[in-house]
Protein backbone atom coordinates (compact mmCIF):
# COMPACT_ATOMS: atom_id res chain seq x y z
CA UNK A 1 0.00 0.00 0.00
CA UNK A 2 1.73 3.14 -0.96
CA UNK A 3 2.82 5.39 1.89
CA UNK A 4 -0.02 8.32 1.33
CA UNK A 5 -2.28 6.05 1.46
CA UNK A 6 -1.38 3.99 4.46
CA UNK A 7 -0.58 7.08 6.69
CA UNK A 8 -3.57 8.10 6.82
CA UNK A 9 -5.20 4.50 8.10
CA UNK A 10 -7.69 3.98 5.69
CA UNK A 11 -10.05 1.09 7.28
CA UNK A 12 -10.23 3.61 10.31
CA UNK A 13 -10.93 6.47 7.90
CA UNK A 14 -13.49 4.61 5.70
CA UNK A 15 -15.31 3.36 9.00
CA UNK A 16 -16.20 7.20 10.22
CA UNK A 17 -17.30 7.75 7.07
CA UNK A 18 -19.46 4.63 7.70
CA UNK A 19 -20.28 5.95 10.71
CA UNK A 20 -21.77 9.21 9.38
CA UNK A 21 -23.75 7.40 6.97
CA UNK A 22 -25.39 5.22 8.93
CA UNK A 23 -25.72 7.78 11.83
CA UNK A 24 -27.47 9.45 8.31
CA UNK A 25 -29.87 6.68 7.96
CA UNK A 26 -30.78 6.68 11.90
CA UNK A 27 -31.85 10.24 12.02
CA UNK A 28 -33.28 10.87 8.66
CA UNK A 29 -34.71 7.76 7.81
CA UNK A 30 -34.64 5.34 4.54
CA UNK A 31 -34.26 6.87 1.62
CA UNK A 32 -31.11 9.46 2.66
CA UNK A 33 -30.51 12.81 0.66
CA UNK A 34 -27.32 13.18 -1.25
CA UNK A 35 -26.15 15.21 1.92
CA UNK A 36 -25.51 12.28 4.07
CA UNK A 37 -22.89 11.00 1.27
CA UNK A 38 -21.53 14.18 1.29
CA UNK A 39 -21.05 14.41 4.82
CA UNK A 40 -19.78 11.02 4.66
CA UNK A 41 -16.81 11.48 2.21
CA UNK A 42 -15.91 14.93 4.82
CA UNK A 43 -15.48 12.40 7.52
CA UNK A 44 -13.55 10.06 5.69
CA UNK A 45 -11.33 12.49 4.07
CA UNK A 46 -11.01 14.67 7.82
CA UNK A 47 -10.23 11.87 9.78
CA UNK A 48 -7.39 11.07 7.31
CA UNK A 49 -6.05 14.28 7.84
CA UNK A 50 -6.61 13.90 11.55
CA UNK A 51 -4.45 11.04 11.60
CA UNK A 52 -1.88 12.37 9.49
CA UNK A 53 -1.46 14.86 11.46
CA UNK A 54 -1.13 12.89 14.76
CA UNK A 55 1.51 10.80 13.14
CA UNK A 56 3.50 14.01 12.18
CA UNK A 57 3.50 14.99 15.94
CA UNK A 58 3.92 11.68 17.21
CA UNK A 59 6.93 10.80 15.52
CA UNK A 60 9.32 10.84 18.56
CA UNK A 61 7.13 8.83 20.40
CA UNK A 62 6.54 5.88 17.33
CA UNK A 63 10.06 5.86 16.73
CA UNK A 64 9.48 3.84 19.74
CA UNK A 65 5.87 2.58 20.64
CA UNK A 66 5.06 2.05 16.81
CA UNK A 67 8.17 1.74 14.62
CA UNK A 68 5.75 -0.03 11.82
CA UNK A 69 4.26 3.49 11.03
CA UNK A 70 5.33 5.42 7.69
CA UNK A 71 7.13 8.02 9.12
CA UNK A 72 9.20 6.18 11.64
CA UNK A 73 9.98 3.82 8.42
CA UNK A 74 11.30 6.83 6.31
CA UNK A 75 8.43 6.33 3.71
CA UNK A 76 7.48 9.77 4.25
CA UNK A 77 9.22 12.99 5.11
CA UNK A 78 7.66 15.21 7.74
CA UNK A 79 7.26 18.42 6.07
CA UNK A 80 5.31 16.39 3.46
CA UNK A 81 3.13 14.86 5.82
CA UNK A 82 2.57 18.08 7.48
CA UNK A 83 1.08 19.96 4.59
CA UNK A 84 -0.68 16.98 3.02
CA UNK A 85 -2.35 16.91 6.86
CA UNK A 86 -3.49 20.55 6.45
CA UNK A 87 -4.42 19.35 2.51
CA UNK A 88 -6.97 17.02 3.56
CA UNK A 89 -8.27 18.98 6.80
CA UNK A 90 -8.60 21.80 4.09
CA UNK A 91 -10.28 20.02 1.23
CA UNK A 92 -12.40 18.08 3.83
CA UNK A 93 -13.86 21.93 5.08
CA UNK A 94 -14.40 22.45 1.34
CA UNK A 95 -16.64 19.33 0.75
CA UNK A 96 -18.53 20.08 4.13
CA UNK A 97 -19.52 23.82 2.69
CA UNK A 98 -21.72 21.84 0.09
CA UNK A 99 -23.61 19.65 2.66
CA UNK A 100 -25.31 22.54 5.29
CA UNK A 101 -23.60 25.08 7.47
CA UNK A 102 -23.77 23.18 10.39
CA UNK A 103 -21.93 20.65 8.83
CA UNK A 104 -19.63 23.58 7.69
CA UNK A 105 -19.43 25.21 10.83
CA UNK A 106 -18.63 21.22 12.76
CA UNK A 107 -16.48 20.28 10.25
CA UNK A 108 -13.86 23.40 11.11
CA UNK A 109 -14.18 23.15 14.17
CA UNK A 110 -13.48 19.42 14.19
CA UNK A 111 -10.38 20.15 12.17
CA UNK A 112 -8.68 22.92 14.34
CA UNK A 113 -9.58 20.66 17.80
CA UNK A 114 -8.24 17.51 15.72
CA UNK A 115 -4.68 20.00 15.32
CA UNK A 116 -4.74 21.29 18.79
CA UNK A 117 -4.91 18.03 20.41
CA UNK A 118 -2.30 16.25 17.96
CA UNK A 119 0.15 19.22 18.96
CA UNK A 120 -0.33 19.86 22.63
CA UNK A 121 -4.44 18.64 24.01
CA UNK A 122 -3.40 14.73 24.35
CA UNK A 123 -0.59 14.88 26.32
CA UNK A 124 -2.30 16.59 28.77
CA UNK A 125 -3.84 14.09 31.55
CA UNK A 126 -7.00 12.93 30.78
CA UNK A 127 -8.03 16.30 28.56
CA UNK A 128 -6.25 14.62 25.58
CA UNK A 129 -8.72 11.46 26.70
CA UNK A 130 -12.17 13.23 26.35
CA UNK A 131 -11.28 15.09 23.71
CA UNK A 132 -10.42 12.16 21.42
CA UNK A 133 -13.39 10.88 22.69
CA UNK A 134 -15.50 13.70 21.59
CA UNK A 135 -14.17 13.51 18.51
CA UNK A 136 -14.35 10.11 17.72
CA UNK A 137 -18.31 10.40 18.68
CA UNK A 138 -18.83 13.74 16.73
CA UNK A 139 -19.11 11.70 13.49
CA UNK A 140 -22.76 10.37 14.72
CA UNK A 141 -23.47 13.81 15.46
CA UNK A 142 -22.44 14.72 11.77
CA UNK A 143 -24.45 12.12 10.13
CA UNK A 144 -27.57 13.63 11.95
CA UNK A 145 -26.35 17.28 11.00
CA UNK A 146 -26.56 15.98 7.20
CA UNK A 147 -30.07 16.30 7.88
CA UNK A 148 -30.56 18.34 10.62
CA UNK A 149 -31.81 15.91 12.83
CA UNK A 150 -28.95 15.65 15.53
CA UNK A 151 -30.93 14.96 18.27
CA UNK A 152 -31.96 11.92 17.16
CA UNK A 153 -28.43 10.42 17.32
CA UNK A 154 -27.59 12.47 20.73
CA UNK A 155 -27.85 9.04 22.59
CA UNK A 156 -25.74 7.20 20.19
CA UNK A 157 -22.99 10.14 21.03
CA UNK A 158 -23.04 9.63 24.00
CA UNK A 159 -22.72 5.88 24.55
CA UNK A 160 -19.93 6.11 21.93
CA UNK A 161 -18.72 9.28 24.25
CA UNK A 162 -17.98 7.56 27.34
CA UNK A 163 -17.03 4.14 25.83
CA UNK A 164 -14.17 5.75 23.76
CA UNK A 165 -13.06 7.75 26.75
CA UNK A 166 -12.25 4.00 28.56
CA UNK A 167 -10.54 2.91 25.06
CA UNK A 168 -8.52 5.92 25.22
CA UNK A 169 -7.06 5.19 28.99
CA UNK A 170 -6.53 1.67 27.64
CA UNK A 171 -4.46 2.88 24.86
CA UNK A 172 -2.69 5.44 27.19
CA UNK A 173 -1.70 2.38 29.79
CA UNK A 174 -0.81 0.15 26.50
CA UNK A 175 1.78 2.92 25.46
CA UNK A 176 2.75 3.99 28.99
CA UNK A 177 6.58 2.84 28.01
CA UNK A 178 7.42 5.59 24.78
CA UNK A 179 4.95 8.07 26.77
CA UNK A 180 7.22 8.03 29.93
CA UNK A 181 10.02 8.67 27.52
CA UNK A 182 8.59 11.28 25.83
CA UNK A 183 7.57 12.97 29.08
CA UNK A 184 4.00 12.73 28.60
CA UNK A 185 1.05 13.25 31.47
CA UNK A 186 -0.77 10.47 30.47
CA UNK A 187 -3.47 9.57 33.35
CA UNK A 188 -1.53 5.69 33.65
CA UNK A 189 1.64 7.91 34.39
CA UNK A 190 0.73 10.10 36.91
CA UNK A 191 -1.71 8.17 38.69
CA UNK A 192 -0.62 4.46 37.89
CA UNK A 193 -2.13 1.90 35.45
CA UNK A 194 -4.05 0.59 38.03
CA UNK A 195 -6.37 3.38 38.81
CA UNK A 196 -6.14 4.52 35.23
CA UNK A 197 -7.66 0.89 34.49
CA UNK A 198 -10.74 1.60 37.10
CA UNK A 199 -11.57 4.81 35.60
CA UNK A 200 -11.58 2.68 32.34
CA UNK A 201 -13.82 0.84 33.42
CA UNK A 202 -16.29 2.81 35.34
CA UNK A 203 -16.45 4.93 31.77
CA UNK A 204 -17.09 1.22 29.81
CA UNK A 205 -19.42 0.37 32.88
CA UNK A 206 -21.59 4.08 32.23
CA UNK A 207 -21.56 3.54 28.52
CA UNK A 208 -22.76 -0.06 28.52
CA UNK A 209 -25.78 1.35 30.80
CA UNK A 210 -26.69 4.50 28.67
CA UNK A 211 -27.28 1.62 25.78
CA UNK A 212 -30.43 0.73 27.45
CA UNK A 213 -31.80 4.60 27.12
CA UNK A 214 -33.43 4.27 24.08
CA UNK A 215 -35.46 1.37 25.15
CA UNK A 216 -36.15 2.92 28.52
CA UNK A 217 -37.41 6.18 26.57
CA UNK A 218 -39.33 4.39 24.25
CA UNK A 219 -36.95 5.40 21.13
CA UNK A 220 -36.20 1.70 19.84
CA UNK A 221 -38.74 -1.55 20.96
CA UNK A 222 -38.37 -5.16 22.46
CA UNK A 223 -35.91 -5.99 19.70
CA UNK A 224 -33.92 -3.06 20.24
CA UNK A 225 -33.73 -4.27 23.76
CA UNK A 226 -32.52 -8.17 22.97
CA UNK A 227 -29.80 -7.20 20.30
CA UNK A 228 -28.35 -4.69 23.02
CA UNK A 229 -28.26 -6.82 25.91
CA UNK A 230 -26.82 -9.71 23.83
CA UNK A 231 -23.99 -7.59 22.66
CA UNK A 232 -23.66 -5.84 26.08
CA UNK A 233 -22.82 -9.22 27.09
CA UNK A 234 -19.20 -8.87 25.26
CA UNK A 235 -18.81 -6.14 26.34
CA UNK A 236 -18.75 -7.34 30.01
CA UNK A 237 -16.57 -10.09 28.73
CA UNK A 238 -13.87 -6.95 27.48
CA UNK A 239 -14.52 -5.03 30.90
CA UNK A 240 -13.65 -8.60 32.98
CA UNK A 241 -10.69 -9.12 30.72
CA UNK A 242 -9.16 -5.25 30.49
CA UNK A 243 -7.86 -6.97 34.21
CA UNK A 244 -5.16 -9.17 32.45
CA UNK A 245 -4.73 -7.80 28.94
CA UNK A 246 -5.30 -4.33 28.31
CA UNK A 247 -4.07 -4.55 24.67
CA UNK A 248 -6.89 -7.18 23.96
CA UNK A 249 -9.53 -5.47 25.64
CA UNK A 250 -8.58 -2.51 23.52
CA UNK A 251 -9.15 -3.86 20.75
CA UNK A 252 -12.38 -5.65 21.52
CA UNK A 253 -14.10 -2.44 22.78
CA UNK A 254 -13.41 -0.93 19.13
CA UNK A 255 -15.09 -3.84 17.72
CA UNK A 256 -18.18 -3.33 19.76
CA UNK A 257 -18.79 -0.06 19.39
CA UNK A 258 -19.29 -0.79 16.05
CA UNK A 259 -22.12 -3.26 16.73
CA UNK A 260 -23.54 -1.01 18.72
CA UNK A 261 -23.98 1.55 15.86
CA UNK A 262 -25.59 -1.96 14.15
CA UNK A 263 -27.80 -2.32 16.53
CA UNK A 264 -29.04 1.00 16.61
CA UNK A 265 -29.16 0.90 12.62
CA UNK A 266 -31.30 -2.43 12.44
CA UNK A 267 -33.82 -1.01 15.24
CA UNK A 268 -34.32 2.08 13.07
CA UNK A 269 -34.59 0.22 10.16
CA UNK A 270 -37.10 -2.46 11.87
CA UNK A 271 -39.01 0.89 13.12
CA UNK A 272 -39.40 1.98 9.76
CA UNK A 273 -40.54 -1.17 8.15
CA UNK A 274 -43.52 -1.49 10.74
Amino acid sequence: MHPYIRITRPVNSVMSGFAVFIAGIIAGGYPFTYKVILASIVSIVACSGGMVINDYFDYDIDKINRKDRVLPRGEMNLKAAFFYAIFLLILACFIAYFVNFKAFFICITASILMFLYAYKLKRMCFVGNILVGFLTSLTFLYGGAAVNKMEAVGMLFICSFLANISREIMKDIDDIKGDKEMGSSTLPIIYGEKKSLLISQIFLLSGMITTFLPYVYNIFGVQYLFMISVLNIFVFWTLYISKKNVSRAEKSLKIEMYGVLFVFFVSKIIDQIA
